[in-house]
């Protein structure tokens, strides 16, 4: 495709959106009192960062930007959403009860199983689900993915871990080939800043994730009262694009037309080198809060301070409602307190179902996106329905090829063991499923720790060989300069990402192993914390790493 026809393209898919921006208007002022009310309430959360990435999020959701299917969060072809930005998490609870309201009204009207959302009680995130946000048992305060959550695909919450995480999600998915399924990752400029991101930035160039995207708030603020333009050059697109990565830039990620031109582009524009995309965009942090940047980034307002109720001001005007107790005091009994916050939560929520239009629109919505993710992409190279994981040969030492041991008496360091035991057991599962095990890297020491056995001939049978994007797409030992932290998150996130047909039942992908000497250990320790609390509360099981 040349420059003329990209273009005329990629104008012919924004116009087609363009019609749809009176709904996300409404979507996003419905999101921003969920979030507002929730935090209100509850006296706790980030309310700037998550209020700044609505219009962003909402258009990457209802565009056909993203393949979803919100009835299924265990589609394995779905693309997939890391909200690297763990702290905004409100974002997520805002939004998606919109969405899902929008879904029980019309299976309410027509009981139409389509709009019907399996186990709801447990998978749905209805509006009547945040007066538990940062309670016992109820919402957490970061994003987690296990129960109504698990639209999101990974935990996050410290800055910068969910990066290497998504970019190792990217590279599970193209190595199964299975490319065409998308990998989104929002963040803002502050959680750029930690060395994970800049890793993260050098290792998806290096493995040629073009299948990875990311969404950047560019709002200048953190906790701090300094700009982060007073301590970092220039802007994101220098960053990402220094690094080999696609940059598209949103002027105003506030405004539907700039936004969606750039998300057009980000997901649909020309990408020849095959290398990772980003979007960043200019926001004002705490847009219409009324606390805005620094102040607003983890403090809510007061409970129901006049500035609180001045951010309901502009919705009753639009929308002819009343909030409970508009302009009082916080009511002085907890349950009191609880009653109010259901109240003015079922008033947000009553506006969306009384516009039966915009419930159409977005019930059909969801249904057509779901409708448009495959079962299975005509590239994917795996046979799921066999999983050498249930295989109990594997697990058979007694039977193990004589070479994986030493011989009585015979002195060998225990790291020429792993290069053994890899190299065996990527070969043996190519010969028995004509698929690797494990995909393996190490910060620079892939000999040096034996950790490169697993891309190497196992006597007679082929090993994998190095990774490379271009040449060997196929290999198992991807070529990680000094990043064991980025190395810990990608190996967690390649575990993350599940093939079974029965997602909730078995896991069926990949392994991963990654390998640096034991000083230098402790860098591994963030994203193996994260990737245990993936491991025990997701029930869409995960590998192993």
């Amino acid at each position: 495709m040349n420059d003329l026809s990209s273009k005329h393209d990629l104008e012919r898919r924004f116009a087609k959106l363009e019609s749809q921006f009176d709904n996300w208007e409404k979507i996003k002022d419905c999101a921003d009192q969920f979030i507002d009310i929730m935090l209100n309430y509850r006296q706790s959360g980030h309310p700037g960062g998550s209020r700044s990435k609505v219009h962003a999020f909402v258009a990457t959701l209802l565009s056909g930007a993203m393949r979803w299917d919100i009835r299924h969060p265990e589609r394995t072809f779905s693309d997939r959403f890391i909200l690297v930005a763990g702290h905004t998490v409100p974002l997520i609870y805002g939004t998606l009860p919109v969405l899902f309201e929008a879904l029980r009204l019309k299976f309410e009207q027509t009981g139409d199983k389509r709009y019907l959302v399996p186990d709801a009680p447990h998978r749905a995130l209805y509006w009547e689900d945040l007066t538990s946000f940062r309670r016992n048992k109820g919402l957490p305060g970061h994003a987690e993915m296990e129960g109504r959550t698990l639209f999101l695909k990974f935990n996050t919450g410290p800055s910068g871990h969910g990066s290497p995480a998504a970019a190792g999600q990217a590279l599970a998915l193209k190595r199964a080939g299975a490319g065409e399924v998308k990998v989104f990752a929002f963040e803002g400029e502050g959680g750029l800043t930690p060395g994970a991101a800049h890793e993260t930035m050098n290792s998806a160039w290096g493995l040629g994730l073009d299948n990875l995207y990311y969404v950047v708030d560019w709002n200048d603020f953190g906790i701090d009262p300094r700009r982060f333009s007073s301590v970092m050059d220039k802007s994101p697109r220098e960053w990402f694009a220094s690094h080999g990565w696609r940059v598209c830039e949103a002027e105003d990620g506030n405004n539907w037309e700039s936004l969606t031109r750039a998300l057009v582009e980000l997901t649909n524009g020309a990408n020849p080198r095959k290398t990772p995309s980003v979007m960043f965009m200019k926001t004002r942090k705490g847009r219409g809060y009324f606390k805005f940047d620094y102040e607003s980034h983890g403090s809510p307002h007061k409970m129901n301070s006049d500035l609180f109720w001045k951010t309901k001001r502009t919705f009753i005007d639009k929308y002819s409602v009343r909030f409970e107790g508009y302009g009082e005091d916080a009511p002085s009994d907890p349950e009191d307190i609880r009653e109010q916050m259901y109240a003015n939560l079922k008033v947000v929520a009553d506006v969306i179902r009384k516009d039966h239009a915009l419930v159409d629109y977005i019930a059909e919505t969801l249904i057509a996106l779901g409708e448009s993710v495959p079962d299975t992409p005509r590239t994917f190279k795996f046979d799921v329905s066999k999983n050498p994981l249930k295989d109990p040969r594997l697990y058979d030492f007694e039977h193990y090829p004589p070479e994986l041991y030493a011989k009585p008496g015979e002195k060998k360091p225990n790291r020429a063991a792993l290069q053994q035991f890899g190299s065996w057991v990527n070969t043996w599962t190519r010969k028995e499923y004509d698929r690797p095990l494990f995909i393996a890297m190490s910060a620079d020491l892939a000999e040096s720790t034996n950790i490169a056995g697993f891309a190497k001939d196992f006597g007679e049978e082929t090993g994998y060989g190095w990774y490379d994007r271009d040449t060997n797409p196929d290999g198992t030992l991807l070529p990680q300069a000094i990043t064991e932290f980025a190395n810990a998150g990608i190996s967690a996130g390649i575990a993350s990402v599940n093939f079974a047909q029965k997602p909730y039942d078995e896991f069926n992908g990949f392994l991963s192993s990654c390998s640096t000497y034991g000083s230098f250990s402790y860098l591994k320790y963030g994203l193996m914390r994260l990737f245990s609390q993936v491991a025990q509360d997701s029930e869409i099981k995960v590998g192993q790493v």
